[in-house]
């Protein structure tokens, strides 16, 4: 239900005003006037009468009232204009200018229905109501009319005999109108079109109303869903870019933590003894936490305020950068073997990178859980459409009842599960752990974005 406005309130009740006072006031001026000059307004008078009869005056409410709340109660409205223009047309068989209520409040309805087809309707039923009663009318004025032309003519009867007594004339009474005729179905057609225009009229501009209202809703709808739906990708995004972050910087901090850890245990050894040793060691810390340091940076996307260090330029490690992992590792005293079968190829940017990545997870997993002189065998196949990545110790393996699937190995999965990889992780033939992952070469392009 529409809520109730004041302004639209006051604009039908001073349209209402407007439209009894141009349909009762030629009546009342020309009363005022037959006063003053009975000769000269007597005439006009006769075709614009002051209505007199309460039951016009009663549907003439009955079309203020349903203009008054067309805004708020249509079907209602409706119903009470369309009660007062028949009553109208049934009395007086013709269409005033109030009755203009009536198209206006059948706008309305239009304008507001949820249902084309029960309008239409409505309009069909008006137009059908409206001719029915026109002719309701026409035939009731035209017996009132008959009916007293005939009282007429028996009173001017009675007068002549009393006059002059004379023979009564052989023609008998006139008959009375026919109640159906052709010719009376044809002008009752010709005097409703111009109602019938109307209506139609009224209806089409409140019909076009509703269509566009429909419209501009389903717009805006549409914006909001689009709007949504941007925010949803955005949100999927940002959720996208942490997860990747966040792998990005579990393997960072694991593998070099992992390492200074390490190297800082073979200095607090070796200090004593051998002071030399713990030097190297202290320095390989040193230079594995300002790597660590560097790629964390990068990462969160803290530059430093010097171009020539800032670690925003610093490229993405690759297999390129395998070598110096391994060599990172083997300062540690870790045995790592390297072995790379075919053709070594260009590879994809997101493919280079999670190769390398993987690398590092399953070496720092052979660092932290494999045991006390564990080694590792790292083995790169470059096969046709794929490159397959392999990590295989002699450690202790898995403890029994676990799967082996920590944080870290969950990121590797993640990663070969965006590239639509295949992944395999359990026990070594020779005892130990391995993780074997093939990563197609013809995988969709996923740039890791630059901090």
């Amino acid at each position: 239900m529409p809520r109730f406005v004041p302004r639209q309130f006051l604009t039908d009740a001073a349209l209402a005003l407007v439209l009894t006072v141009l349909t009762v006031g030629p009546g009342l001026v020309m009363e005022l006037l037959t006063r003053a000059n009975p000769d000269a307004a007597a005439e006009i008078l006769k075709k614009n009468p002051l209505p007199a009869d309460q039951l016009w005056w009663m549907f003439a409410a009955l079309i203020v009232v349903g203009l008054l709340i067309r805004q708020h109660h249509p079907p209602l409205a409706l119903v009470l204009a369309g009660a007062g223009t028949f009553g109208h047309l049934f009395v007086d068989a013709k269409f005033q200018l109030l009755d203009l209520a009536f198209p206006l409040v059948l706008y309305t309805v239009a304008a507001m229905a949820r249902n084309r087809r029960v309008s239409i309707a409505v309009l069909v039923l008006t137009m059908l109501l409206t001719y029915a009663t026109m002719l309701s009318g026409r035939i009731y004025v035209e017996q009132q009319e008959f009916a007293r032309s005939g009282k007429e003519a028996a009173q001017k009867r009675v007068v002549q005999q009393q006059v002059e007594p004379a023979p009564a004339a052989d023609g008998g009474k006139p008959a009375p109108p026919s109640v159906v005729s052709v010719d009376r179905l044809v002008n009752v057609g010709q005097g409703v079109m111009e109602l019938w225009l109307l209506l139609v009229a009224a209806f089409a501009v409140g019909d076009a109303m509703r269509s566009r209202r429909a419209h501009l809703a389903a717009v805006e709808q549409r914006t909001a869903d689009l709007a949504r739906e941007e925010g949803q990708r955005a949100a999927l995004a940002v959720a996208a870019e942490r997860a990747r972050i966040t792998r990005e910087l579990h393997d960072v901090v694991a593998h070099g933590i992992s390492v200074m850890v390490v190297q800082a245990q073979g200095a607090s050894a070796a200090l004593d003894r051998h002071p030399d040793r713990a030097a190297t060691a202290l320095q390989h810390v040193i230079t594995t936490g300002r790597a660590s340091l560097a790629e964390m940076r990068r990462l969160l996307a803290v530059g430093g305020t010097d171009p020539a260090e800032d670690v925003r330029r610093t490229p993405l490690p690759g297999l390129a950068a395998l070598p110096a992992l391994i060599d990172q590792l083997r300062s540690t005293g870790m045995r790592i073997e390297l072995h790379v079968d075919g053709v070594p190829a260009a590879v994809p940017a997101s493919v280079d990178l999670s190769a390398y990545r993987i690398a590092q997870e399953a070496l720092t997993n052979t660092l932290k859980h494999a045991g006390p002189g564990a080694g590792a065998v790292l083995r790169l196949a470059f096969e046709p459409g794929r490159l397959r990545v392999e990590v295989a110790d002699d450690g202790t393996g898995p403890a029994d009842g676990t799967d082996g699937r920590g944080n870290g190995l969950r990121g590797i999965a993640e990663r070969v599960a965006m590239l639509a990889g295949e992944l395999e992780i359990g026990r070594a033939e020779g005892g130990g752990f391995l993780l074997r992952a093939a990563l197609p070469l013809q995988a969709r392009e996923i740039t890791p974005a630059q901090p």
